[in-house]
């Protein structure tokens, strides 16, 4: 079989610095990710990383969490907190060259650490969050924060949410969705799609 070639002449199944590829974890992170994630085709040029406005932040940018998965260094992806600081802003999905969409690596990863048993205090606020949107169809802040933090946390921030209900930014009472009915089957359909 004769090996294929990208238009600039460099074999597909290496990256520009002459490592292999891994495709056990590429074909792991497409799966979750779908056909839209196109890790091969990553030229780590680092345009992605350059318009991240959390890499500062983040001990990979968004182009070495790329490479790590070329690489097939699995650990060191799941350890990364790139996972949790990624904004989904898909500033570097919009920049990429190559159409690689970077974003959606890492929301294919984050959901892949998930199912592995990653816990952290990102992880428990998204499913706080989720539960509570699923409860009432809008979010209730102070709820919110009690279900995260405790009443430590509601206390701490006390004189922040009187402020915030002054000005009518924060309701101290829970509110509903107008049609409850229709968001729960706007839910279903999103849940089984």
């Amino acid at each position: 079989m004769a090996v294929k070639k990208c238009f600039f002449g460099i074999k597909t199944d290496r990256q520009v610095d002459g490592d292999r590829m891994n495709p056990t974890v590429m074909n792991k992170v497409l799966t979750e990710g779908g056909e839209s994630v196109s890790v091969a085709a990553c030229m780590q040029c680092g345009t992605c990383s350059g318009g991240c406005p959390n890499v500062d932040k983040m001990d990979l940018s968004p182009r070495n969490l790329v490479l790590m998965v070329q690489r097939g260094e699995w650990e060191k992806v799941l350890k990364s907190n790139t996972l949790w600081l990624c904004t989904s802003c898909h500033t570097c999905t919009s920049r990429c060259p190559r159409g690689v969409r970077p974003s959606e690596i890492i929301e294919a990863v984050k959901a892949l650490a998930i199912q592995e048993g990653i816990e952290n205090n990102s992880v428990k606020f998204n499913q706080i969050f989720v539960e509570l949107i699923q409860k009432r169809g809008i979010l209730f802040e102070p709820e919110l924060m009690h279900k995260y933090g405790g009443i430590e946390a509601m206390l701490s921030q006390a004189k922040l949410g009187i402020k915030l209900a002054l000005r009518g930014k924060l309701s101290p009472f829970p509110a509903q969705v107008k049609n409850s009915q229709k968001f729960s089957q706007a839910l279903e359909k999103a849940v089984k799609s």
